[in-house]
């Protein structure tokens, strides 16, 4: 059989495919705002300092007034705000009422890490352009509005990464940072696989809460590059309309380092409905931030709204930009790896998939790269598994000279334009395969530096395979 073999056909039956801060608050009002003038024309409005509240305080002793705010109203009934906010430390609101931040009005903390947080029983409404712009934002309410131009944004305004990881690239070859996907290295290397920052929170892809990493620097005398994303937490009995903006993007590294990678985004309501935008992308730099990673737990989710966990553009190799994050539906416990069409040579990892209870669906499209690099793996959903538009999986790791064993186990296996390609023995078992101009990518790995390698090989059982 030859080493790359173009298969079209549909499969029924079963498949086996072997292939070896204190209460204290501040209050600085512009001097220069005039009698009668709008706070909406002030350049600055309030600048407001205050640490949230701790986990044993009470949220109507640590939480702040509508007053306090400069709004009109009550955190009990309604309150609007209507003059901008400049925070320089965390900020906790709580109320039995509505909130509503009125159009073109900003919240803002922009210090990396920095909390905001809004709990209220009634709505919360972001009018037309108004932002909420912190390290983490985090909403709890009955509903929440988000109208035409608004925007919920910590891009680049993350904190620390989790404890003991390396998403943050080592080196100076302004890489970028790595998370729910690798950062982008421009380094080459034939015999190597090369990344930046790695890949971290697989075990809480479901419910995220973890920060993006900052990319990486050029030299020892240069800064880091673009900052991780920051993280949004958005829990809603009913409905969120998001019809602006909510970004966790990882921050520019430009020329002179590489891109952030993306943060954080949970949300968790009845429905999810507009026409607007949720991302977590990695950033643009020397090398781009791989992804971040999105989870939505919601019964609907309107098809208008795009969703994007893409890898960042890399200026120092434009072929190979970060790879994709995740984002997964905790609703319908569906994995979906896109890259949007940025083209990429550098991985999204596949570790563990559960057993209880087991994912329904798990894809990947859009130029995104999946490797399952573990000496043994099972990839296993209920439903099916989907690689479309230049999606690829690879199984196993080329340059180390180990065999490995890997699973692919579903009800159906669609294969469009993509391809899959194995280091070892891959054992496939579904009951319906469709390919349509794609590959199964036989590698023999021949060249390792210790001179050691192996041949993979795949053969198709005749009596479970139907050719067209």
């Amino acid at each position: 059989m030859p080493r790359h073999a173009y298969i079209w056909f549909v499969l029924v039956g079963y498949l086996c495919i072997f292939t070896p801060s204190s209460s204290s608050i501040q209050y600085d009002k512009n001097p220069n705002t005039k009698s009668g003038e709008s706070a909406l024309d002030s350049k600055i409005g309030t600048t407001i300092h205050k640490k949230s509240p701790t986990s044993s305080s009470s949220p109507d002793v640590d939480s702040l007034s509508c007053q306090d705010l400069d709004g009109d109203g009550s955190l009990n009934t309604t309150c609007l705000l209507r003059s901008q906010l400049n925070l320089n430390s965390d900020l906790y609101v709580y109320g039995n009422g509505n909130l509503e931040i009125l159009p073109y009005v900003s919240v803002m903390c922009l210090i990396e890490g920095c909390t905001v947080t809004f709990n209220l029983s009634g709505y919360v409404n972001i009018g037309h352009h108004a932002t909420v712009v912190a390290g983490t934002v985090v909403f709890s309410a009955s509903n929440l509005r988000m109208d035409d131009g608004s925007s919920v944004n910590t891009t680049s305004l993350g904190g620390l990464p989790p404890p003991q990881t390396s998403g943050v690239p080592a080196g100076y070859e302004g890489a970028g940072g790595g998370h729910g996907g690798r950062g982008a290295s421009c380094w080459k290397n034939r015999k190597k696989n090369v990344w930046g920052g790695d890949v971290y929170g697989w075990s809480s892809l479901q419910e995220p809460w973890s920060y993006g990493s900052k990319g990486g620097r050029k030299s020892p005398e240069s800064r880091y590059g673009g900052n991780g994303g920051g993280r949004i937490r958005v829990a809603v009995t009913d409905v969120v309309y998001v019809n602006g903006f909510v970004t966790a993007d990882g921050g520019f590294g430009g020329s002179a380092g590489g891109g952030g990678s993306g943060g954080s985004i949970f949300v968790q309501a009845g429905k999810l409905k507009g026409y607007g935008t949720i991302s977590a992308a990695g950033g643009t730099g020397w090398g781009g931030g791989g992804g971040g990673r999105i989870s939505l737990d919601c019964r609907s989710i309107q098809d208008d709204l795009k969703i994007s966990v893409r890898g960042g553009l890399s200026i120092g190799c434009p072929e190979n930009g970060g790879a994709a994050g995740t984002y997964f539906n905790a609703d319908s416990l569906t994995l979906r790896v896109g890259n949007d069409n940025v083209t990429t040579e550098t991985e999204t990892i596949f570790l563990d998939f559960p057993s209880s209870p087991f994912w329904s669906h798990a894809t990947v499209e859009n130029n995104a790269r999946v490797l399952a690099p573990l000496l043994w793996s099972r990839i296993q959903v209920r439903g099916q598994i989907s690689l479309y538009r230049r999606g690829s999986i690879i199984f196993g790791l080329g340059y180390f000279p180990m065999f490995s064993e890997f699973e692919l186990v579903a009800e159906e296996l669609l294969v469009s334009d993509s391809t899959i390609k194995v280091f070892g023995e891959l054992r496939v078992t579904v009951k319906k395969m469709l390919m349509w101009n794609s590959k199964i990518d036989q590698t023999a790995v021949d060249e390792l530096e210790d001179g050691k390698g192996f041949v993979s090989d795949v053969e198709f059982p005749k009596t479970n395979l139907v050719l067209p």
